[in-house]
């Protein structure tokens, strides 16, 4: 899986964006065998690696200096507008968010590099423990094509509205911040497509685990009628529900560093849709309404809303999934524990009170920093926002 992501996302370095190592903790161990025979090429290999993180580290650099760049430029091209004053200013804020967006960004880049790296390795290792650790086939393959194509139907929603909004943008003759803010606009989309990828992939993992956890209540409520050529005794064992126990350990890690190296661009994103939702509605507001410089525009905002809302409510269904799924291990647990509480072992029993236990304290959550928890009560919240935001700016506007 980490090799199929590095694969997919390996052209988002460009905008700054994390990307897994080339080089997987297998492919440095075997180097190392290797270089036992040949420490030449172990030396060559070691150095290309340095100075390729180098590299790294500089083009991101420079590419903060090139945001701050065109944020200053665009300030300075796209002067205040005194007969609109309040949308020159609404679009002055959106504006500065998107660029303070990406700023977060490329430091989570610099800076982050390292949990992400573990994120994608901690993948790997809760694949390998459903095959070799349980013995459950996941359907690599299959999950994998379904991950492909639902990867490329994101990239086709976000660049046909793009691409619509911008033919449409220039028929109305209106651009605004847009050519100043197109690549913010990018390296956004692209960071919350990687970002709904990732939850994609948690979200199969935490299925495969209840559907195990799902089995050991079946054997427990209905023992007589088992699956044929199936041992199903190896079910009621220590060691079985001590790897479930460490696989989920594993998944919460994963949430964790998810929450670590993703948490601040996470946030900024969605303030930043809230704000831009808000922005293009009320300018579609403000085209109704008749005014001049904002004539047909609720047409563009057509094409630049629908994409984005979706989006949104995407990665939050996608966490409130997650969110979900870590309720519905605790209550497999529960079931567990009321049929198995007679006849089991005092060990078995301890673990099921410690693994309850630590659904209980450390439930598993999509968090952007502390500020949020992405579910779907959140959309109601932004909705709710966004609502009192156009009221105020109506309020201006009628004043």
């Amino acid at each position: 899986m980490e090799q199929q992501l590095h694969v997919w996302f390996r052209y988002a370095s460009a905008l700054g964006i994390q990307t897994g190592s080339a080089h997987s903790p297998q492919n440095q161990q075997t180097t190392e065998l290797y270089s036992a025979r040949t420490k030449r090429r172990s030396a060559f290999s070691q150095t290309t690696k340095a100075l390729f993180a180098r590299l790294q580290r500089g083009y991101g650099y420079a590419l903060l200096l090139w945001v701050f760049a065109v944020y200053i430029n665009g300030l300075y091209c796209r002067r205040r507008i005194p007969s609109a004053m309040l949308t020159w200013l609404v679009a002055t804020i959106l504006f500065t968010v998107q660029a303070i967006t990406n700023v977060l960004i490329i430091a989570e880049t610099l800076w982050k590099q390292q949990e992400h790296e573990a994120f994608l390795l901690l993948l790997q290792r809760i694949a390998f423990a459903f095959k070799l650790r349980l013995r459950q086939p996941i359907e690599q393959q299959q999950f994998v094509l379904n991950l492909r194509r639902h990867l490329c139907y994101l990239l086709t929603i976000s660049l046909m509205g793009l691409w619509l909004f911008l033919l449409t943008t220039f028929w109305l003759q209106y651009i605004g911040y847009f050519w100043y803010g197109l690549w913010f606009i990018i390296t956004m989309r692209v960071r919350i497509i990687q970002l709904l990828i990732y939850l994609r992939v948690l979200r199969h993992y935490m299925r495969c685990l209840c559907k195990q956890l799902c089995q050991i209540v079946a054997y427990h409520t209905a023992p007589n009628s088992q699956m044929l050529d199936y041992n199903c005794a190896k079910l009621l064992t220590l060691e079985y529900l001590l790897a479930v126990k460490d696989i989920y350990a594993l998944l919460y890690e994963a949430f964790h560093l998810l929450n670590e190296f993703a948490g601040w661009s996470l946030c900024s994103i969605i303030t930043c849709c809230m704000l831009d939702i808000s922005c293009n509605i009320y300018w579609s507001q403000l085209s109704l309404d008749g005014n001049a410089s904002r004539r047909y525009y609720y047409i563009a905002s057509v094409w630049w809303l629908c994409p984005m809302i979706a989006i949104v409510w995407h990665i939050c269904q996608l966490s409130d999934a997650c969110k979900q799924l870590d309720r519905l291990i605790a209550n497999f647990l529960s079931k567990i524990i009321i049929n198995s509480s007679l006849r089991s072992l005092r060990s078995y029993r301890l673990c099921l009170q410690q693994f309850t236990m630590q659904l209980q304290l450390l439930p598993i959550k999509v968090s952007a920093k502390g500020f949020f928890i992405l579910d779907m009560p959140l959309l109601m919240s932004i909705f709710i926002a966004i609502s009192a935001y156009l009221v105020i700016l109506r309020q201006f506007v009628n004043f």
